[in-house]
């Protein structure tokens, strides 16, 4: 595997990936991790692992709620600016073959890295056997619906992005939660169309009313929050 593969997309534009990144979306994103899926959860001294770090608002966000946050991509420019950023503990890892023991976070935090995955089923079971009993994921990626859409929009150049983007459906992303020892708790979508479009009170209003229900499952994001079962220390995919 050469740093010319797809895996390693994004730690080749390090220097330059969070202004690229849309701040709409790095708003949305925030506000449905730490207020919506864990608004209610105490993350102060609770071992926390930002799956997928990229540059890291989401390990920025997790320390200062008082997380002990490890910081891990396959990126080792990546990690190395979040550490810088962030104060974390960093990890330069694939997460699809973490080498961290059964049962050693409290929560995990993922944010649009699932899809840059080879096998999204191996990577949920990872992140599901490194949570500890009653253990949180909380994880947002892609819905499988705007698979098409995304790859014509790269192919007319209308985005920045390559790389691996395996999208993942509504339900399989349930199942693979499910087996791999994962309760799922909540799902739900967001960015009812895509956030390039703007509108945003708008589409606040959507979600409000859409967001959980059957509507949902058309919107272009999904989060999910699971936890992890008891007497079951995780699965291989």
């Amino acid at each position: 595997m050469t740093r010319e593969s797809p895996r390693y997309f994004y730690e080749s534009l390090a220097d330059r990936f969070e202004g690229l990144d849309h701040p709409d979306d790095l708003r949305r994103r925030l506000s449905v991790v730490f207020d919506e899926c864990l608004g209610r959860t105490s993350l102060a001294d609770k071992r926390t692992l930002d799956a997928g770090c990229g540059y890291g608002p989401f390990s920025a966000a997790a320390v200062r709620s008082g997380a002990a946050v490890v910081s891990v991509d396959i990126g080792e420019r990546l990690v190395g600016r979040t550490v810088a950023r962030a104060g974390s503990r960093g990890l330069v890892a694939d997460v699809c073959h973490l080498a961290v023991r059964d049962e050693s976070f409290d929560v995990v935090i993922s944010s649009e890295m699932l899809e840059h995955t080879e096998a999204p089923a191996r990577a949920i079971a990872e992140l599901a056997r490194i949570l500890r009993v009653s253990g949180l994921l909380v994880l947002t990626t892609p819905n499988r619906v705007w698979q098409g859409v995304v790859r014509a929009a790269s192919r007319l150049r209308l985005r920045p992005f390559r790389g691996l983007e395996n999208f993942v459906a509504w339900r399989e992303l349930e199942a693979l939660c499910a087996a791999s020892g994962l309760e799922v708790l909540v799902h739900l979508g967001f960015h009812p169309w895509p956030f390039h479009l703007g509108a945003g009170g708008a589409a606040r209003m959507v979600e409000q009313r859409l967001a959980r229900g059957w509507a949902a499952r058309l919107m272009v994001n999904q989060a999910i929050v699971a936890r992890k079962r008891e007497h079951v220390s995780g699965a291989s995919a």
